[in-house]
């Protein structure tokens, strides 16, 4: 395979007249290392944010001079201003190693490892910059057969960084809970399953409120290591209701010795799930007691992509950090190949004060599940009775109220509420 195979064509640029604070803008806000300096086309140089720094300091010719001042830090912080405002060529490192696009895939990976690089250049034989090569498309290459669990675990770990800060969970109950605990009740439920806890928040919120014995579950060890996190801060009483365990869904006896009378899957934690729908739900069955509720709430996917210009959600929330309150932004959208193949984008930028900073992106493959498909499978496993039901709102600050009243409108509603009765 050659270099030319995975590189990245889309590459952010920038000329050597350029201001350097320009450059330091770029680098700053769209945390990368560094960046391509190019003459028509031609690549003649880079600059990194080593060398913004590194103008920063004293060189040996200054210390030798003038040892005392040298080391005058404070100085070095006024001296940013007058460094920003060189420009890139001032300071651009003109002796970059480069790669050719059809130099084979792991030579790349091979000067990158001897020169500890991150990326590299791809220029053609007049020294045109046609894109970049870095070590994390090399990976995703080698181990592109793994690569579905390991984008998920990737993801798992990015969200479950932000997901508690963008989600308004007071809201989210208020909205959510009144309706499921009025279900539960009718139903008569004494111990919940909750399949797929993500970051726990949501099972701890229900034991909070009620005095129901829970177990959540999620395949992700990022996820459940945050929610043990948390359950190992709640009081005695609490933490005795309450359990996290990790799992594949294959053994699920193992997890568990009681018998779950609730299964709740809930803020569209069924559609992340990597497992063949056929076989969790046979699995999570070995868990289900004879008479048992099954509540799944999932996101009208068909909906967001066909009226809402595939944008699942925008939101900007104020959250505290340990360097205080700062505004964070999430936006989340869809990308669909057809009608079962659903790809969740999630972006997160933050705000200083004075920019935003993309935190990262990333993206996961969803399951469209289609709730006629669910009828089906939750029949085989004993729920005789499947009916669907539908409620409006967004996913982390606009929530609607919770319903299992209101028939499901696949134009108009944005959530779809299956609640099935054995």
């Amino acid at each position: 395979m050659k270099v030319s195979d995975v590189m990245s064509r889309s590459v952010i640029i920038i000329t050597e007249d350029a201001p350097l604070k320009e450059a330091a803008r770029l680098i700053f806000s769209l945390g990368v290392a560094g960046i391509p300096v190019v003459r028509d086309k031609k690549l003649i140089g880079v600059v990194t944010e080593q060398i913004i720094l590194s103008k920063m300091h004293p060189t040996l010719e200054d210390l030798i001079d003038d040892y005392v001042h040298a080391r005058d830090f404070d100085s070095m912080i006024k001296n940013i201003h007058s460094v920003l405002n060189t420009t890139v060529k001032d300071v651009m490192n003109t002796n970059i190693m480069t790669i050719s696009p059809d130099a084979p895939l792991m030579q790349a990976h091979s000067l990158m490892q001897v020169n500890n690089f991150a990326r590299l250049p791809v220029v053609d034989a007049k020294n045109e910059l046609m894109g970049v090569i870095s070590q994390g498309d090399i990976f995703r290459t080698v181990f592109k057969d793994e690569m579905p669990e390991l984008e998920r675990e990737r993801y798992a770990g990015f969200i479950s960084k932000y997901y508690d800060q963008i989600v308004d969970w007071n809201n989210r109950f208020d909205k959510e809970l009144p309706a499921l605990f009025r279900l539960l009740e009718s139903k008569k439920v004494e111990r919940i399953l909750d399949v797929g806890c993500w970051t726990g928040e949501y099972t701890i919120g229900l034991a909070k409120r009620s005095v129901y014995p829970i177990l959540g579950i999620d395949s992700s060890i990022g996820m459940v290591q945050k929610a043990k996190e948390k359950r190992a801060k709640l009081p005695l009483s609490l933490r005795k209701r309450v359990n996290f365990e990790l799992t594949d869904y294959k053994n699920m006896v193992s997890i568990s010795k009681h018998k779950y009378d609730a299964v709740l899957s809930m803020g569209n934690s069924l559609a992340y799930n990597p497992i063949n729908l056929n076989s969790l739900f046979e699995n999570l069955s070995k868990l289900i007691a004879d008479k048992a509720v099954f509540v799944i709430h999932l996101c009208n996917f068909n909906k967001v992509l066909k009226s809402k210009n595939r944008m699942l959600n925008t939101a900007i929330r104020e959250v505290r950090t340990r360097m205080g309150k700062k505004e964070q932004l999430s936006v989340e959208f869809l990308d669909s190949k057809n009608k079962s193949d659903i790809f969740l984008n999630s972006i997160i930028f933050s705000y200083d004060g004075t920019n935003w900073i993309n935190k990262g992106i990333t993206t996961i493959s969803m399951n469209n599940i289609d709730r006629y498909e669910l009828k089906n499978i939750l029949n085989k496993i004993g729920f005789k009775k499947v009916e669907f039901f539908g409620n409006m709102g967004g996913c982390y600050d606009n929530f609607g109220e919770l319903s299992f009243e209101t028939p499901f409108d696949p134009e108009e509603s944005d959530w779809l509420n299956v609640v099935a009765e054995k």
